[in-house]
């Protein structure tokens, strides 16, 4: 996030209130602001189930990557624990 950057509850916060005038008119969020909440925990949770989706991903070609060095090298040396 750079200085210009507002945070991300910020922007969760503008693109509810946009979201919910789109669809019921001006100052509906204004009036409703337990919509405006519940849009905004939503994206929250989206956007955390999203970066733990990303994370998970990294972890699992991380371990798919280690899991094929550990079974290279375990054939390499293969001859010298079994003998041929």
């Amino acid at each position: 996030m750079t200085p210009q950057d507002p945070p991300v509850a910020a922007r969760h916060l503008r693109a509810a209130i946009a979201a919910i005038e789109a669809e019921f008119g001006a100052d509906y969020a204004a009036n409703h602001p337990e919509l405006v909440a519940s849009l905004v925990q939503s994206a929250t949770i989206e956007a955390a189930v999203a970066t733990g989706h990303g994370a998970h991903q990294e972890a699992l070609e991380l371990a798919q990557s280690l899991t094929s060095q550990i079974c290279e090298t375990l054939l390499r040396l293969k001859p010298k624990f079994f003998g041929g």
